[in-house]
């Protein structure tokens, strides 16, 4: 599907009510507007995909057929049987039917050639479509460099580390930098990269920071870190997404 303004599937996220909330029995389904806000200097229909069960194919099928790019958002750990690894105590609340779901919108994006931007988990659920693995908890306090802070709640919206970028991939000819500064809010990160994937950043202390697709003239990327909320700040990281939506024209 090409069209002068593209239009982007956001993932849904799935949420309990409120302790509050008369509905306690329904689940709530939606998106933080970080996401959607980080669109708004950009011409784009923006749709968030509901969950949709994995054997539901012709559902996916359409979902698929009517977007041109899918952004995939943070939220949950990833269930570690979909990377076949027994869980660990450090490994924290998943739910695995919603991540089979988005796995099947995943390889379906992947098949219709639809662009695809992973964030966070997003960026961790890519790589397990694809056949990779995760570090179900990085223990990053074992690490050499110990000063890296990979699960800082204080910059939300701001720097918290900077990661090296392989010159020869194509998140570095969007950035055109070798360096960036990035917020990090995570403890699960890429393992083993999957299939037709290729690792093209790392933190200073060696996590994987963005992953992306072999083929460079597709766009399909995933990043550790979360733009969508320096982008309210900075607009250091209005290239990722300006570039997102131009490959979804195309």
């Amino acid at each position: 599907m090409s069209n002068i303004i593209p239009t982007i599937g956001i993932i849904g996220e799935i949420t309990l009510p409120s302790p509050t909330s008369a509905f306690q029995n329904f689940k709530r389904q939606g998106c933080v507007d970080t996401y959607i806000n980080a669109f708004n200097n950009l011409d784009v229909n923006i749709i968030i995909i509901p969950y949709i069960k994995e054997n539901k194919k012709l559902n996916i099928e359409n979902y698929i057929s009517k977007i041109d790019g899918l952004l995939l958002t943070g939220g949950l750990d990833v269930d570690p049987s979909l990377y076949n690894e027994k869980r660990i105590k450090e490994c924290k609340q998943s739910d695995k039917a919603f991540d089979l779901a988005t796995i099947a919108l995943i390889k379906e994006a992947i098949k219709q050639h639809k662009s695809i931007l992973g964030i966070c988990r997003g960026c961790q659920l890519l790589n397990v479509a694809l056949e990779g693995s995760l570090f179900q908890d990085q223990k990053f306090d074992e690490r050499e460099n110990k000063d890296l802070n990979h699960f800082d709640l204080t910059h939300i919206d701001t720097p918290s580390h900077q990661i090296i970028i392989n010159k020869e991939s194509k998140l570095f000819n969007i950035f055109k930098s070798q360096i960036l500064d990035v917020n990090s809010l995570h403890h699960q990160s890429v393992n083993q990269v999957g299939k037709d994937l290729e690792l093209c950043a790392l933190s200073t202390d060696g996590c994987v920071e963005a992953i992306e697709h072999s083929d460079k003239n597709y766009f399909c990327l995933g990043v550790q870190w979360h733009p969508e909320t320096l982008i309210s700040k900075t607009d250091s990281m209005f290239p990722l997404f300006k570039e997102f939506v131009n490959s979804a024209i195309n």
